[in-house]
């Protein structure tokens, strides 16, 4: 049978239907509730009964008025071990908004020369004591459609990816929704062993999906069903346009973010065999790309605008989370010329990253010119910082640092 997998072994696998459902964490290896912490001892949301048995118990037992205050400690703002006492759900928006709040966007609609364009730009702010901080966007990923003619050619591809859905049904379908067990089947995580992992990795895919869909509207790319009525896609159509693939994005994005954690652990067997474990987790994003593919409701095209975008993400938030006032930082942004993507070509997640280095290629050239950049170059050392992001990052590397006598 032909190799249809563009650069290794990662044949196939479903997406992440934009990742069904995640707001707020919804699902992701139980973070919405971490192993039950939201039911314990009944603790969280109360049936009616609980609050008609406190109301009565309080009369039973608080007695008559103290008389004197009791001395209670200022708290203390703007600190980042306030997190450890708040629920996931309300750390969930603090990181949102810490990450969301640096993404800016700008279109420009196709014209008679010129393909439509999505541009995505990164915001770096500088303190002013309390003021209103200095704000400049510095581009984070551009992308431009490709032609229809590039969507007709790549018309053949689906029709014989098609051809292994009977092999790869059960994971299409499993992976309509997150693919963390996957991913978890190459690190190990779970609730009770990685919970803040599992919570930055539901951080990143909420802000994934955030930017995606931005770019989908923007240029509003049809969908293979609409090129062929033998298509017949195996799930349903998603609404939204067809690039970049969420899936692609999503899958990118856990697969690089869980790699620097491992890489940032100094944990021995993650740096030791020239990256394999880096290799594994990218085979796994591919293959869930790939099989969006064999479902029939992506081109090629496709999973390599959304590789690129989540690839492009995952150094954002890294170096979000990592940066401190006063250091060097950097910021890495990206391109996708769709129109010099050439439609005979098939996606190819190694044209893009390497794993053992953790490093974006520079760029690619194809029969049509060249469709990809990459550059990642040194920030300014007076930016702001996130100390949210920056307790969750470390949070997340000591789960994955080896224990020691």
């Amino acid at each position: 049978m032909r190799n249809f997998e563009g650069g290794g072994p990662e044949a196939g696998i479903a997406g992440i239907a934009g990742i069904a459902g995640i707001a707020g964490i919804a699902g992701i290896a139980g973070i919405a509730g971490i192993a039950g912490i939201a039911g314990i001892a009944g603790i969280g949301q109360q049936n009616p009964l609980t609050s008609d048995a406190l109301i009565t118990n309080r009369d039973g037992i608080s007695g008559t008025p103290l008389p004197t205050p009791f001395p209670v400690a200022a708290p203390s703002p703007e600190n980042a071990k306030n997190l450890s006492r708040l629920s996931a759900d309300v750390r969930a928006s603090i990181f949102d908004f810490e990450l969301a709040s640096r993404i800016g966007f700008a279109a420009s609609p196709r014209t008679s020369n010129d393909p439509a364009v999505a541009r995505v730009f990164q915001m770096e702010t500088t303190a002013n004591a309390g003021d209103a901080p200095t704000c400049a966007y510095q581009p984070l990923i551009t992308m431009s459609e490709p032609t229809m003619d590039t969507f007709q050619t790549q018309l053949s591809y689906l029709f014989s990816y098609a051809d292994l859905r009977p092999d790869r049904g059960a994971e299409i379908l499993a992976q309509i929704g997150s693919p963390v067990a996957f991913m978890a089947s190459i690190g190990f995580m779970d609730a009770g062993r990685t919970p803040h992992t599992l919570e930055l990795l539901a951080t990143v895919l909420r802000l994934a999906r955030f930017v995606e869909m931005r770019v989908k509207y923007s240029l509003a790319c049809k969908r293979p069903l609409e090129f062929s009525p033998q298509v017949q896609p195996m799930i349903p159509t998603p609404t939204h346009g067809t690039l970049p693939s969420g899936h692609a994005t999503e899958a990118f994005i856990l697969a690089r973010t869980v790699w620097k954690l491992m890489r940032a652990s100094n944990a021995p067997q993650y740096n030791a065999n020239d990256g394999v474990f880096g290799d594994m987790l990218m085979r796994q994003a591919a293959r869930v790309a790939i099989n969006r593919t064999v479902a029939g409701v992506h081109f090629p095209v496709d999973s390599v605008s959304g590789a690129l975008l989540g690839l492009t993400l995952a150094d954002f938030v890294s170096e979000r989370c990592t940066y401190c006032t006063g250091d060097t930082g950097q910021r890495t942004s990206a391109s996708f010329n769709g129109e010099n993507f050439a439609g005979a070509d098939d996606f190819n997640w190694h044209q893009l990253y390497t794993a053992p280095d953790d490093a974006q290629v520079a760029d690619q050239i194809g029969t049509d010119g060249k469709w990809m950049t990459s550059q990642t170059e040194d920030t300014a050392t007076d930016l702001t910082d996130s100390a949210p992001l920056q307790w969750l990052w470390g949070k997340a590397v000591k789960e994955w640092t080896d224990i020691t006598s």
